[in-house]
């Protein structure tokens, strides 16, 4: 008994890291079995994160090669995908960036950034909203992803961005479901309109777009006390609190470094489609210590009465000390044996 459960344990966690899926702790492979929502991330985690720029559309002020510049500089010092997109793409067009003054990134709404003495705001529409700026209502339709852009309190432009949906992402959620889970959830700062059309094309009837990380944690809060065991999947900064909420999260092994740290499963080969394969290994693993249980049980049943003599009493023969050791040792090497089968389990 002192060998099969942890055994079992070691062995699933064992197979799992072989399979670039790591857990870091027995407890979250019995966890990620009794998860019946799951909640997604959507930019990096359903999505690509490799942002594209379509256009730049400006308020008539500045320039789009201004506008740029301007985005660009200040966004030279943020690691969000649509940060890097717009700066890789300032360089294609072969755009100086300017130097920059003090940024204060704001979590879920943008940056703001001094260059050449004047205060530029790169960010969704939100962040204009915190600042009381005006612009074009018709953003908000848009089904683009957007980062506004405005200089010294004024509405100078926006860059309109496509983000593409993971090729594994449909077969994921549908291997989910396979699996028997029923409750799936976007959670997203992007625009409502935007993750709403995500969560069509992957046949996911709740989701929620323009949310802040405070938002997403008090969500699966709610979640959790209407009785949900919640998994969470994200890879960004915004995400760390969610994965330290739920019962479990996981994180895209590409993602930043605080979502690895705050999370319980870490999918090392960046694939979504590993969270039904950790599921499945997961429940295999149960079902290989529920074995080991039983026949460690069963063994010693049979075993210790004989061994203690009860078939003497009835006319049979004693056990001889040295066959009843073997025996006691060939019941652990059989639960080692059935652990170590794990290594070499089929998860697809």
């Amino acid at each position: 008994l002192v060998v099969s459960i942890p055994l079992g344990y070691f062995g699933g966690i064992g197979a799992a890291s072989h399979k670039g899926i790591l857990f870091k702790g027995g407890n979250y492979l019995d966890a990620i079995t009794k998860a019946d929502t799951f909640v997604f991330d959507k930019t990096g985690t359903l999505t690509t994160g490799n942002f594209r720029v379509c256009r730049i559309e400006t308020a008539g002020i500045y320039s789009e090669a201004e506008v740029l510049k301007y985005i660009a500089s200040a966004e030279s010092k943020s690691n969000h995908p649509m940060a890097k997109a717009v700066v890789e793409y300032a360089k294609q067009q072969q755009a100086a960036l300017y130097p920059v003054g003090a940024v204060t990134e704001i979590a879920g709404y943008g940056l703001e950034a001094y260059i050449g003495g004047k205060q530029i705001l790169a960010g969704n529409y939100r962040l204009m909203d915190k600042y009381g700026i005006a612009y074009p209502e018709g953003l908000h339709e848009m089904p683009e992803s957007l980062i506004l852009c405005a200089c010294n309190g004024i509405y100078a432009g926006v860059v309109v961005m496509e983000d593409e949906l993971k090729d594994d992402a449909v077969e994921a959620i549908r291997g989910l479901k396979q699996q028997g889970i029923r409750h799936f959830e976007i959670l997203s700062g992007d625009k409502t309109a935007l993750v709403q059309n995500i969560a069509h094309r992957l046949d996911i009837r709740h989701a929620y777009g323009d949310l802040l990380p405070a938002d997403k944690v008090a969500r699966l809060q709610k979640l959790k006390d209407e009785k949900h065991c919640v998994a969470f999947v994200g890879d960004g900064i915004n995400d760390a609190p969610s994965l330290a909420l739920a019962n479990v999260g996981i994180a895209i092994g590409n993602g930043t470094d605080i979502a690895i740290e705050s999370a319980d499963i870490v999918l090392m080969k960046n694939s979504i489609l590993d969270v039904p394969k950790a599921i499945n290994l997961s429940r295999k693993t149960i079902a290989n210590i529920k074995q080991n249980l039983f026949w460690a049980f069963a063994y010693n049943i049979i075993g210790i009465p004989v061994a203690a003599g009860i078939l003497y009493l009835f006319g049979g023969p004693l056990l001889n000390p040295m066959i009843a050791g073997a025996a006691m040792a060939m019941s652990s090497v059989s639960v080692v044996t059935n652990a170590l089968r794990l290594k070499n389990i089929e998860i697809d």
